[in-house]
């Protein structure tokens, strides 16, 4: 098995010593909802602000910078969606595990070079579990 992503790793490490994550639910709660947090809350805006000065200034205006971060980005997973090659047949592409997607919140013309992103939201969306729970969010 492959793991890659640095949380994905400690989870797993965590979940595999048996000494690093919690066997109680609650416990193993506390310890998704502050990693989930330090990936998602703590680590996107530094992240950012790193990339940005990163480039040194170079760029016109730090917009431009993390767009072009995000487009690097969003080409790697729709190569990883492509799982190397289109011809393959939709059955065979890579799939994701459940999970319910907004077809909002990305600016959608950063998307458009993206096919296999596209199909990977299309696919999500389309299941009746992420209609019913959209309907009941709205």
């Amino acid at each position: 098995m492959i793991v890659s992503e640095s949380g994905a790793i400690l989870l797993y490490l965590g979940r595999k010593s048996g000494a690093l994550m919690p066997r109680d639910l609650a416990g193993e709660a506390q310890v998704l909802r502050w990693s989930v947090a330090a990936l998602n809350t703590i680590e996107m805006p530094l992240l950012a602000l790193w990339f940005v000065d990163m480039s040194g200034g170079k760029a016109p205006k730090p917009s431009e910078a993390l767009h072009r971060w995000s487009e690097q980005r969003l080409g790697q997973l729709d190569g990883w969606l492509a799982t190397g090659s289109s011809s393959r047949p939709k059955s065979s592409r890579r799939r994701h595990p459940d999970d319910a997607r907004s077809r909002g919140g990305t600016d959608q013309n950063l998307l458009k070079p993206y096919a296999n992103i596209l199909a990977y939201r299309e696919r999500c969306t389309e299941r009746q579990a992420w209609k019913r729970t959209f309907r009941r969010r709205s």
